[in-house]
């Protein structure tokens, strides 16, 4: 995993430090002229574990330095996406902080504990595999790396689609040093940060950083006046850098994270009858309930188009059919990370990364949006992982061969599961009991899942340099991975034949009609499964001079399988199959000088994946209950490309991209009662924007002035696998900073900025379950216009 985090970290890096011009490892120098005097051969990353130009590495990165993110407007994940070409990032269903990565075509729908996502996240060069609250961790930064395409090789926890790496600023030694950051905005936002380096000796610096962010939501439920997608989170990190002796150095990093927030607002978008729907039509034609849900949903559409973002639920309210209360989202994220490297000579070097993480997520979320019950789930979670990794680096044939080898292990155990309360009315009629006054708690379901996951690895990659204009590059690894679950559905509250409390509803004979299980205290269901593959790549590297870097790439990739642990037969127990990526890549990297100060660069990928048993996520509605299973896609082909360009002249710099990604299933689609699935998900086939930098020439006596525009657009996106009604349109966005750094002279700044600055309305993620015969959907949608002002000063 950790090779596959320094390859991402240095790879991302790479790319974007070309498009961005003068990225390098530190943060990018304020004004644009001096940007414009940072050669290409200056930037140097670590795409493939070694420090090496971002003209000399032979893959399609994108990355941004943690000043280029803050002037971007890029405080979170979500808002990644609008400056990195091919890099999409959706909700999970109706679940705004449970982001969705997809790279080159490939996307997770949901974050499971048995299920490893295409596009892994990485903080600090170890992984992130369930990154609840991974995406409010924007501050302090010393890069944002974006890694496409297959990591079979270098990287554990092997990601077929990509990965995004997030490396935290490390400490400086011998220099004193700090930040104070406010800003206030709209919606009472309040965010406050502030960072210290302290200097201990000659050797040792400690780094502490934090930031504390309140805002109100935008999302507001009418009749409680209470708001939705509001923020409230408390965040820091502490970090020592040692280097006791000439070549050795530890850096170790601890985070940590906490919010309590309101939730997300899912809004219902479509209504379908006849479907389950229908039943609730006929109680109310029998006079047994009141709820007119046609009616509701007609006046939940007419609100949102009067008044975005109004809603009226009935989660929260009270009453019998009113299991979990009011809605919540409650995250708790702590890690520790330790890179210890020890130069042994100018040929051999050590390196080890270890990580252990904890974390615990608490939600209860409405997800139709009126005031009728249909879905209100309780989701929780609770994993701890640790990872180890070790390697040595060289070089060998009088510097011509540059080599890795590595040994790596990942262990993650938990538990993960809901509590729905689902169709409560239909479900209390059906036991003869009377839906105005039954309680719902008897009916509630139960999907709980734990066990663990381990993955064990060796690898071994290395670059020959036949001729100073040719390279060979290429690399082996070995996978084992093995998993266990044991799940247990059941209705834990409802009275059994025996007269005790509990009903076990795993189905032990799908074969017969209904559902035949086992007694209460007997309901758990154990299988496990190990996957073993090996993976590799092999890379044709040409440079006809210094300033261009030709390229030709094979890569082999494999997603191990698991189980869903929302499983409620053998049928559904039954382990799905891994994933198998062939990518083949081209790629054309130049530099060009523009006058005597100016440089303009470009970076250009075409791809083709050809994967097979692909892993897809799917919302199901069976037996009255709504969860997410796994299956897999016979045959599927991912094509398109990445262009990348920068112009950094004095005092102006542009950056630009295009991306188009083609989703293609050859053979095994899904197919739903309302038609095939949509191969394309959660990635449109078009992505394009620009950020442009203007740094008038002032007197240093006022300050430094920046103004950055920031401009993106993506063509339709299909949210839903099945249901056309889950496309968002194409849509643009705009931002806009302008800032004055040290002004007077001193080392106080100003800003103000606006993010969407249109007020588009957009959707970023939906819960289809149309296809599914429960009749509806909702979505969640995308942050309104957001506008402030931030003060700063460094010391």
């Amino acid at each position: 995993m950790r090779c596959r985090t320094i390859f991402l970290s240095g790879c991302a890096f790479a790319l974007n430090a070309l498009p961005s011009m003068g990225i390098a490892q530190t943060a990018v120098p304020p004004q644009a002229a001096e940007a414009a005097d940072v050669a290409a051969g200056d930037i140097v990353v670590t795409a493939r574990r070694r420090e090496e130009s971002i003209q000399d590495v032979p893959i399609s990165v994108s990355a941004l330095s943690g000043e280029q993110l803050r002037r971007q407007g890029v405080t979170d994940a979500q808002s990644l996406q609008y400056a990195t070409p091919s890099l999409s990032i959706t909700s999970a269903q109706s679940q705004r902080n449970t982001v969705a990565f997809a790279l080159r075509g490939q996307r997770t729908q949901e974050t499971q504990l048995f299920t490893d996502p295409p596009v892994g996240t990485y903080f600090a060069e170890v992984v992130q595999p369930r990154p609840y609250g991974f995406g409010k961790t924007f501050f302090d930064l010393q890069s944002v790396q974006v890694l496409k395409g297959v990591q079979g090789t270098l990287f554990g926890r092997n990601m077929t689609g990509g990965a995004v790496l997030v490396e935290p600023a490390h400490p400086e030694l011998g220099s004193f040093s700090g930040e104070v950051r406010g800003q206030y905005g709209n919606y009472d936002m309040k965010d406050l940060y502030g960072m210290v380096n302290i200097p201990v000796g000659d050797n040792f610096a400690i780094r502490v950083a934090g930031k504390t962010r309140k805002r109100d939501g935008w999302a507001h439920e009418v009749t409680t006046g209470r708001d939705y997608d509001n923020q409230d989170f408390n965040t820091f990190r502490v970090s020592t850098l040692w280097k006791p002796i000439e070549g050795l150095e530890t850096l170790t990093v601890g985070d940590w994270y906490k919010s309590k927030e309101h939730g997300t607002a899912a809004f219902i978008t479509d209504l379908r009858l006849p479907s389950v729907i229908s039943n609730y039509e006929g109680l109310r034609a029998a006079g047994l309930i009141t709820a007119n849900i046609p009616a509701q949903y007609a006046a939940a559409r007419d609100m949102f188009y009067k008044k975005h973002f109004t809603l009226d639920m009935g989660a929260g309210e009270g009453g019998n059919l009113d299991v979990f209360g009011k809605p919540y989202e409650n995250i708790k994220n702590w890690g520790i990370t330790n890179k210890t490297t020890w130069e042994l000579s100018d040929t051999i070097t050590l390196k080890n990364i270890f990580g252990y993480r904890r974390l615990q997520r608490d939600q209860v979320q409405d997800y139709d949006g009126i005031p009728a019950f249909l879905i209100t789930p309780y989701q929780y979670a609770r994993s701890r992982n640790i990872s180890e990794e070790f390697q040595i680096q060289g070089k060998a044939f009088d510097r011509k061969l540059d080599y890795i080898a590595g040994l790596y292990y990942f262990e993650e155990k938990g538990k993960d599961g809901s509590l729905a309360n689902t169709l409560p009315e239909l479900n209390i009629v059906g036991a003869g009991q009377n839906p105005r006054t039954a309680s719902a708690t008897q009916f509630v379901t139960a999907n709980p899942g734990v066990g663990y996951s381990r993955t064990a690895a060796a690898f071994l990659a290395g670059t020959f340099h036949a001729t100073d204009q040719l390279s060979l590059s290429g690399g082996l690894r070995y996978n084992y991975d093995k998993r266990k679950i044991t799940v247990s559905p059941s209705l834990p509250f409802r009275t059994n034949p025996a007269g005790g409390t509990g009903v076990c509803s795993f189905d032990i004979d799908a074969a017969t009609a209904g559902t035949q299980t086992v007694p209460f205290d007997q309901c758990s269901f154990t299988n496990q499964k190990s996957f073993k593959e090996w993976t590799y790549d092999a890379t044709v590297q040409y440079e006809p001079s210094a300033n261009v870097t030709a390229y030709a790439s094979y890569r082999h990739g494999f997603r191990a399988g698991g189980f869903s642990t929302r499983a409620t037969s053998y049928v559904t127990l039954a382990p799905f199959l891994p994933e198998f990526v062939d990518e083949y890549e081209i790629g054309l990297k130049t530099s060009t000088r523009i006058g005597s100060s100016g440089r303009l660069t470009t970076s250009t990928a075409i791809f083709r994946q050809d994967g097979s048993d692909v892993q897809k996520q799917r919302a199901t509605f069976v037996n009255g209950n709504v969860f997410t299973v796994i299956d897999n896609t016979a045959k599927q082909r991912n094509s398109g490309g990445e262009f990348e360009a920068t112009l950094s002249v004095p005092n102006f710099s542009l950056t630009g991209f295009y991306s188009y990604t083609k989703v293609k299933i050859l053979r095994g689609a899904a197919v739903s009662a309302i038609g095939p699935e949509i191969a394309q998900r959660g990635t449109p086939k078009n992505q394009a924007g620009f950020t442009a930098t203007v740094s008038p020439p002032i007197s240093e006596d006022v300050g430094q002035l920046n103004l950055i525009g920031n401009f993106t657009w993506r063509s339709k996106n299909y949210l839903d696998d099945f249901e056309v009604s889950g496309v968002q349109p194409a849509f643009a966005l705009v931002n806009l900073r302008a800032e004055l750094n040290d002004i007077g002279g001193s080392k106080a700044s100003i800003a103000f900025f606006v993010n969407n600055a249109t007020n588009e309305v957009y959707r970023i993620g939906v819960l289809g379950l149309v296809a599914e015969g429960l009749g509806f959907s909702s979505s969640v949608y995308g942050e309104p216009r957001m506008y402030g002002v931030e003060l700063g000063y460094k010391f």
